[in-house]
Protein backbone atom coordinates (compact mmCIF):
# COMPACT_ATOMS: atom_id res chain seq x y z
CA UNK A 1 0.00 0.00 0.00
CA UNK A 2 1.53 3.28 -1.10
CA UNK A 3 -0.17 6.65 -0.70
CA UNK A 4 0.64 9.11 -3.48
CA UNK A 5 -0.06 12.82 -3.83
CA UNK A 6 -0.61 14.41 -7.24
CA UNK A 7 0.87 17.73 -6.12
CA UNK A 8 4.47 18.47 -7.14
CA UNK A 9 7.29 18.40 -4.62
CA UNK A 10 8.17 21.79 -3.19
CA UNK A 11 11.23 22.94 -1.26
CA UNK A 12 9.86 26.02 0.53
CA UNK A 13 9.69 24.87 4.13
CA UNK A 14 6.15 26.11 4.83
CA UNK A 15 4.76 24.72 1.57
CA UNK A 16 6.68 21.48 2.07
CA UNK A 17 5.26 20.97 5.56
CA UNK A 18 1.71 21.86 4.49
CA UNK A 19 1.84 19.44 1.55
CA UNK A 20 3.34 16.72 3.72
CA UNK A 21 0.65 17.20 6.38
CA UNK A 22 -2.12 16.73 3.80
CA UNK A 23 -0.38 13.64 2.46
CA UNK A 24 0.25 12.17 5.93
CA UNK A 25 -3.37 12.75 6.99
CA UNK A 26 -4.60 10.89 3.91
CA UNK A 27 -2.13 8.10 4.64
CA UNK A 28 -3.48 7.62 8.16
CA UNK A 29 -7.09 7.75 6.98
CA UNK A 30 -6.20 4.92 4.61
CA UNK A 31 -4.69 2.88 7.45
CA UNK A 32 -7.79 3.41 9.60
CA UNK A 33 -10.06 1.97 6.89
CA UNK A 34 -12.48 -0.70 8.10
CA UNK A 35 -10.75 -3.41 6.09
CA UNK A 36 -7.34 -1.76 5.69
CA UNK A 37 -3.93 -3.19 6.53
CA UNK A 38 -4.46 -2.89 10.27
CA UNK A 39 -7.48 -5.20 10.06
CA UNK A 40 -5.65 -8.33 8.86
CA UNK A 41 -5.81 -11.15 11.41
CA UNK A 42 -4.82 -14.28 9.45
CA UNK A 43 -3.00 -15.62 6.40
CA UNK A 44 -3.51 -19.18 5.11
CA UNK A 45 -1.92 -20.86 2.10
CA UNK A 46 -4.46 -23.04 0.26
CA UNK A 47 -3.51 -26.64 -0.46
CA UNK A 48 -4.74 -28.92 -3.23
CA UNK A 49 -6.75 -30.93 -0.71
CA UNK A 50 -10.02 -29.39 0.57
CA UNK A 51 -9.54 -28.42 4.20
CA UNK A 52 -10.99 -26.24 6.92
CA UNK A 53 -9.24 -23.03 7.91
CA UNK A 54 -8.93 -21.82 11.53
CA UNK A 55 -11.83 -19.60 12.50
CA UNK A 56 -13.63 -19.89 9.14
CA UNK A 57 -16.53 -22.09 8.01
CA UNK A 58 -16.43 -24.09 4.80
CA UNK A 59 -13.73 -26.11 3.08
CA UNK A 60 -11.07 -24.42 0.97
CA UNK A 61 -8.49 -25.54 -1.60
CA UNK A 62 -6.56 -24.47 -4.71
CA UNK A 63 -6.17 -26.39 -7.95
CA UNK A 64 -5.11 -25.53 -11.51
CA UNK A 65 -4.88 -21.82 -10.78
CA UNK A 66 -8.32 -21.56 -9.20
CA UNK A 67 -9.31 -21.22 -5.55
CA UNK A 68 -12.32 -23.30 -4.49
CA UNK A 69 -14.72 -22.98 -1.55
CA UNK A 70 -17.50 -25.34 -0.53
CA UNK A 71 -20.01 -24.14 2.05
CA UNK A 72 -23.71 -24.20 2.93
CA UNK A 73 -26.10 -21.32 3.52
CA UNK A 74 -26.09 -21.76 7.34
CA UNK A 75 -22.30 -21.20 7.33
CA UNK A 76 -23.00 -17.49 6.82
CA UNK A 77 -20.55 -16.94 3.96
CA UNK A 78 -21.65 -14.56 1.20
CA UNK A 79 -20.02 -13.49 -2.06
CA UNK A 80 -17.76 -10.47 -1.53
CA UNK A 81 -17.30 -8.13 -4.47
CA UNK A 82 -18.79 -8.18 -7.97
CA UNK A 83 -22.28 -8.51 -9.45
CA UNK A 84 -23.24 -11.34 -7.05
CA UNK A 85 -22.02 -9.52 -3.92
CA UNK A 86 -24.09 -10.46 -0.88
CA UNK A 87 -25.40 -13.73 -2.32
CA UNK A 88 -25.10 -16.68 0.10
CA UNK A 89 -22.52 -19.34 -0.74
CA UNK A 90 -24.42 -22.60 -1.26
CA UNK A 91 -22.37 -25.46 -2.61
CA UNK A 92 -19.08 -24.82 -4.40
CA UNK A 93 -17.74 -21.55 -5.80
CA UNK A 94 -14.41 -20.79 -7.48
CA UNK A 95 -12.35 -17.66 -8.11
CA UNK A 96 -8.95 -16.70 -9.45
CA UNK A 97 -6.66 -13.68 -9.35
CA UNK A 98 -3.51 -12.82 -11.24
CA UNK A 99 -0.06 -13.07 -9.70
CA UNK A 100 0.41 -10.33 -7.08
CA UNK A 101 -3.33 -9.61 -7.28
CA UNK A 102 -6.10 -9.85 -4.72
CA UNK A 103 -9.87 -9.65 -4.37
CA UNK A 104 -12.41 -9.69 -1.54
CA UNK A 105 -13.75 -13.11 -2.45
CA UNK A 106 -16.32 -13.70 0.29
CA UNK A 107 -17.49 -12.14 3.55
CA UNK A 108 -18.38 -13.66 6.90
CA UNK A 109 -20.25 -11.19 9.06
CA UNK A 110 -18.17 -8.02 9.13
CA UNK A 111 -15.01 -9.91 8.13
CA UNK A 112 -13.72 -9.68 4.55
CA UNK A 113 -12.06 -12.85 3.24
CA UNK A 114 -9.44 -11.87 0.67
CA UNK A 115 -8.04 -14.17 -2.02
CA UNK A 116 -4.45 -13.40 -3.01
CA UNK A 117 -1.95 -15.04 -5.35
CA UNK A 118 1.73 -14.88 -4.48
CA UNK A 119 4.60 -16.83 -6.02
CA UNK A 120 2.17 -18.96 -8.04
CA UNK A 121 0.20 -20.01 -4.93
CA UNK A 122 -3.24 -19.04 -3.67
CA UNK A 123 -3.80 -17.86 -0.13
CA UNK A 124 -6.55 -16.44 2.06
CA UNK A 125 -6.21 -13.30 4.22
CA UNK A 126 -8.83 -12.41 6.81
CA UNK A 127 -9.61 -8.71 7.34
CA UNK A 128 -11.47 -8.04 10.58
CA UNK A 129 -12.46 -4.49 11.64
CA UNK A 130 -12.14 -5.66 15.27
CA UNK A 131 -8.42 -6.47 14.86
CA UNK A 132 -6.50 -5.28 17.96
CA UNK A 133 -3.98 -3.33 15.83
CA UNK A 134 -6.75 -1.36 14.14
CA UNK A 135 -8.62 -0.61 17.35
CA UNK A 136 -5.43 0.57 19.06
CA UNK A 137 -4.20 2.71 16.16
CA UNK A 138 -3.49 6.38 16.86
CA UNK A 139 -0.87 7.52 14.34
CA UNK A 140 2.25 6.46 12.45
CA UNK A 141 5.43 7.84 14.06
CA UNK A 142 7.53 9.95 11.69
CA UNK A 143 10.75 11.93 11.57
CA UNK A 144 10.45 15.76 11.40
CA UNK A 145 9.89 17.16 7.93
CA UNK A 146 13.13 18.61 6.55
CA UNK A 147 13.70 20.26 3.12
CA UNK A 148 17.19 18.70 3.04
CA UNK A 149 15.54 15.33 2.30
CA UNK A 150 14.06 16.56 -0.97
CA UNK A 151 16.65 15.41 -3.51
CA UNK A 152 16.93 15.91 -7.26
CA UNK A 153 18.09 12.93 -9.27
CA UNK A 154 18.50 11.39 -12.69
CA UNK A 155 16.54 8.42 -14.02
CA UNK A 156 18.27 6.12 -16.50
CA UNK A 157 15.84 3.60 -18.01
CA UNK A 158 16.88 0.08 -18.89
CA UNK A 159 16.78 -0.94 -22.55
CA UNK A 160 13.94 -3.27 -21.51
CA UNK A 161 12.19 -3.92 -18.18
CA UNK A 162 13.89 -6.72 -16.22
CA UNK A 163 12.25 -9.30 -13.95
CA UNK A 164 14.14 -9.61 -10.66
CA UNK A 165 13.48 -12.28 -8.03
CA UNK A 166 13.49 -10.88 -4.50
CA UNK A 167 12.94 -12.06 -0.95
CA UNK A 168 9.71 -11.05 0.79
CA UNK A 169 8.40 -10.45 4.28
CA UNK A 170 7.56 -14.16 4.45
CA UNK A 171 10.38 -16.73 4.66
CA UNK A 172 8.30 -19.19 2.59
CA UNK A 173 7.80 -16.84 -0.35
CA UNK A 174 9.89 -15.23 -3.08
CA UNK A 175 8.43 -12.94 -5.73
CA UNK A 176 9.39 -11.24 -8.95
CA UNK A 177 9.39 -7.47 -9.41
CA UNK A 178 9.91 -5.61 -12.68
CA UNK A 179 12.85 -3.21 -12.63
CA UNK A 180 12.65 -0.38 -15.16
CA UNK A 181 15.88 1.56 -14.58
CA UNK A 182 18.05 3.32 -12.01
CA UNK A 183 17.76 6.61 -10.12
CA UNK A 184 20.99 8.39 -9.18
CA UNK A 185 21.20 11.20 -6.60
CA UNK A 186 23.39 12.38 -3.72
CA UNK A 187 22.85 12.08 0.02
CA UNK A 188 25.29 13.49 2.55
CA UNK A 189 27.70 14.21 -0.29
CA UNK A 190 27.68 10.56 -1.36
CA UNK A 191 26.52 9.30 -4.77
CA UNK A 192 23.64 6.85 -4.41
CA UNK A 193 22.03 4.61 -7.05
CA UNK A 194 18.77 2.70 -6.59
CA UNK A 195 17.00 0.35 -8.98
CA UNK A 196 13.43 1.52 -9.62
CA UNK A 197 10.16 -0.18 -10.40
CA UNK A 198 7.29 1.54 -12.22
CA UNK A 199 4.77 3.51 -10.20
CA UNK A 200 1.45 5.19 -11.11
CA UNK A 201 1.14 8.30 -13.28
CA UNK A 202 4.75 8.44 -14.46
CA UNK A 203 6.27 8.00 -11.02
CA UNK A 204 8.90 5.51 -9.89
CA UNK A 205 8.96 3.33 -6.79
CA UNK A 206 12.19 2.96 -4.83
CA UNK A 207 12.38 0.21 -2.21
CA UNK A 208 15.54 0.48 -0.13
CA UNK A 209 17.40 -0.34 3.04
CA UNK A 210 19.57 2.03 5.07
CA UNK A 211 21.42 2.08 8.42
CA UNK A 212 18.26 2.97 10.39
CA UNK A 213 16.54 -0.35 9.61
CA UNK A 214 15.33 -2.56 12.48
CA UNK A 215 16.50 0.14 14.89
CA UNK A 216 14.52 3.28 14.12
CA UNK A 217 12.68 2.06 11.04
CA UNK A 218 11.20 -1.10 9.55
CA UNK A 219 13.58 -3.63 7.90
CA UNK A 220 13.04 -1.80 4.59
CA UNK A 221 10.90 1.08 3.33
CA UNK A 222 9.72 2.56 0.06
CA UNK A 223 9.39 6.03 -1.47
CA UNK A 224 7.59 7.14 -4.64
CA UNK A 225 9.27 9.77 -6.79
CA UNK A 226 7.64 12.69 -8.50
CA UNK A 227 6.86 12.07 -12.22
CA UNK A 228 9.97 11.80 -14.39
CA UNK A 229 10.31 14.66 -16.86
CA UNK A 230 11.33 14.28 -20.50
CA UNK A 231 15.01 14.85 -19.72
CA UNK A 232 15.08 12.11 -17.08
CA UNK A 233 15.19 14.51 -14.12
CA UNK A 234 13.28 13.32 -11.09
CA UNK A 235 12.62 14.51 -7.52
CA UNK A 236 12.74 12.14 -4.54
CA UNK A 237 11.13 13.46 -1.33
CA UNK A 238 12.36 11.16 1.42
CA UNK A 239 10.01 12.91 3.86
CA UNK A 240 7.34 10.75 2.18
CA UNK A 241 9.11 7.45 2.75
CA UNK A 242 6.55 4.91 3.96
CA UNK A 243 6.34 1.55 5.66
CA UNK A 244 5.04 -1.34 3.61
CA UNK A 245 2.15 -3.41 5.04
CA UNK A 246 4.47 -6.01 6.61
CA UNK A 247 5.64 -3.34 9.08
CA UNK A 248 2.09 -3.15 10.45
CA UNK A 249 1.12 -6.81 10.23
CA UNK A 250 2.84 -10.18 10.39
CA UNK A 251 0.60 -11.24 7.50
CA UNK A 252 2.15 -8.99 4.84
CA UNK A 253 3.74 -10.53 1.73
CA UNK A 254 5.69 -7.43 0.71
CA UNK A 255 8.64 -7.87 -1.69
CA UNK A 256 12.04 -6.81 -0.36
CA UNK A 257 14.22 -4.31 -2.23
CA UNK A 258 16.09 -5.41 -5.32
CA UNK A 259 19.52 -6.71 -4.22
CA UNK A 260 21.92 -3.79 -3.96
CA UNK A 261 19.26 -1.19 -3.13
CA UNK A 262 21.03 -0.02 0.02
CA UNK A 263 21.71 3.61 0.92
CA UNK A 264 24.95 4.27 2.79
CA UNK A 265 23.45 7.28 4.59
CA UNK A 266 20.94 6.89 7.46
CA UNK A 267 17.61 8.13 6.13
CA UNK A 268 16.16 9.87 9.18
CA UNK A 269 13.11 10.91 7.19
CA UNK A 270 9.61 9.65 6.56
CA UNK A 271 7.86 7.00 8.61
CA UNK A 272 9.50 5.36 11.59
CA UNK A 273 8.89 1.79 12.72
CA UNK A 274 5.26 1.42 13.82
CA UNK A 275 6.12 -1.52 16.05
CA UNK A 276 8.97 -2.86 18.08
CA UNK A 277 10.96 -4.83 15.53
CA UNK A 278 12.29 -7.39 18.00
CA UNK A 279 10.45 -10.42 16.67
CA UNK A 280 7.78 -11.67 14.25
CA UNK A 281 5.02 -11.12 16.81
CA UNK A 282 6.21 -7.80 18.21
CA UNK A 283 3.62 -5.51 19.76
CA UNK A 284 2.69 -2.44 17.78
CA UNK A 285 3.98 0.72 19.43
CA UNK A 286 1.84 3.64 18.25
Amino acid sequence: MTVTDSSPAVTGENDLTAGWTRWHTAREVDLRAEHGWLSITAFHWLTQTPATLPGLPGRWHSQDGWAHLTADGPDGLVIGDGPAAGSPVRGSVAARVDEAGSTIWVRHGDRAIELVRRGGRDAIRVRDPKAPERLAFQSVPTFPVDPAWVRSGRFTPFAAPAAVTVETARPDLRQQVTAVGTVEFTLGGNRQVLTATAGPRGRLTLAFTDPTNSRLTAPWRVVSTEPVDESGSVVVDFNRTVNLPFAFSEFGTCPAPVPGNHLSVAVNAGERAPRRVTGPHATLAW
